[in-house]
């Protein structure tokens, strides 16, 4: 049962709603830890390319477009998405204005998201380089935010070329003011790693670790293009990397050893990126991306469907302190769970393994219910939070009147 919104493993309260979960099997709910909801209403709008066109060409003009209205439908048809496929917990990257919109959106949402402005101080498309300007911001917005509130503030460096050394100081000096977790981008591709060897003593995640930016609270997207020396660094400072299988693909960046990282004991996990690089914000599809992905580029035997499980459900918390709350059904936990169909024809006969079926097998519809802090979000299918019909209208007049600029 639920009790002021975690689980408890005792007799029920009288007159209290019951669901029959005969049909079911409940496990915990999905933790992205790399999204960009600011970016969803570009989805479809920046296609075959790779990274650098993609941003410059594409998502920094289109993110620097966004106002308060458009980024908060962003929002909501991202936040649609992820809990239709049974997202509760994010780790998001903002842009540059408006982000107490995103963690608003995010507040009234029901789910738990850490999200923050982008921070960087070398020049950037049309974006201002004054990186003091953003630090302030930032300041505005961690006051802002109530103890008790599901939207939190995470420190976004957008990523290590974007910043210079002092910049960087400065940001870590923040971070440590306030005890917050870094979310970043590294070595999706080899350009960064050449920027890092023109500027520093050697690849990407050594010039972030001669800069004192790794720990056991920074989460790292991507990480397609580690050097040697970059996995032992990795594990020693405890860092968390995020893999994003769809969008490395999408993009035709490379495909993270993932296994290669287990084995070494750094902790990985998943997240979808952003919807123009993906086109998706579904962790089922990551899930099986990356159990497959890992299969072509070692073996067939290479990580099995209870460790992408385990990727997609539990490792993104330790970052975000949230491991001892969430990511597994015990009593006194957050009830932040799933209950999915036993009895599909995707997954049937699911009771012969488990794991393989949520892993490989499940779509979104087989997810019936969806559970965040023991509010539901999801019944019977249905996303409860929002009105399907009227978002898709609003994407619909948003769409007309930026096709009308764009050309």
């Amino acid at each position: 049962q639920i009790k002021e919104g975690k689980l408890s493993f005792g007799r029920a309260v009288k007159n209290s709603r019951t669901l029959n979960c005969a049909d079911y099997i409940m496990i915990p709910s999905f933790v992205q830890s790399h999204t960009h909801l600011c970016q969803h209403l570009y989805k479809g709008l920046a296609e075959d390319v790779s990274l650098f066109d993609w941003l410059k060409k594409h998502i920094l003009p289109y993110e620097a477009s966004l106002t308060e209205e458009s980024i908060r439908l962003s929002c909501r048809m991202a936040l649609y998405e992820l809990m239709d496929s049974g997202t509760t917990v994010i780790l998001d990257m903002g842009t540059f204005a408006h982000q107490n919109a995103v963690l608003e959106e995010i507040e009234k949402s029901g789910i738990t998201g850490f999200s923050g402005n982008i921070l960087l101080d070398r020049r950037v498309g049309r974006w201002s380089n004054d990186l003091d300007s953003y630090i302030d911001y930032s300041r505005e917005i961690i006051s802002g935010i109530k103890k008790s509130s599901r939207a939190k503030y995470a420190l976004c460096p957008r990523f290590f070329p974007g910043i210079t050394k002092r910049g960087i100081s400065k940001i870590l000096k923040l971070k440590d003011e306030y005890d917050l977790v870094l979310h970043t981008h590294a070595t999706e591709t080899e350009k960064e790693n050449e920027f890092a060897f023109k500027n520093y003593k050697g690849s990407n995640i050594e010039g972030m670790n001669e800069m004192k930016m790794l720990s056991e609270k920074t989460v790292i997207a991507h990480c397609v293009h580690l050097k040697e020396n970059d996995f032992k660094i990795l594990k020693e400072s405890r860092s968390t990397v995020c893999h994003c299988p769809s969008s490395n693909m999408k993009l035709g960046s490379g495909i993270a050893d993932i296994e290669r990282m287990q084995r070494m004991k750094i902790n990985t996990c998943l997240g979808s990126d952003g919807a123009p690089c993906n086109n998706n914000m579904n962790q089922l599809i990551e899930m099986r991306l990356c159990g497959l992905l890992q299969k072509v580029k070692n073996n067939s035997k290479s990580m099995n469907a209870q460790n992408v499980f385990k990727m997609a459900t539990f490792n993104g918390l330790p970052p975000l302190e949230m491991e001892k709350t969430n990511g597994t059904i015990e009593d006194g936990k957050n009830a932040d769970f799933l209950l999915i169909k036993k009895n599909s024809v995707h997954s049937s006969p699911f009771d012969a393994n488990p794991f393989s079926s949520i892993v490989y097998s499940i779509y979104p519809s087989d997810i019936e219910y969806v559970f965040s802090n023991g509010k539901m979000l999801k019944e019977r299918g249905r996303v409860l939070v929002y009105d399907e019909k009227d978002l898709i209208e609003k994407k619909k007049r948003w769409l007309k009147d930026f096709l009308s600029h764009r050309f």
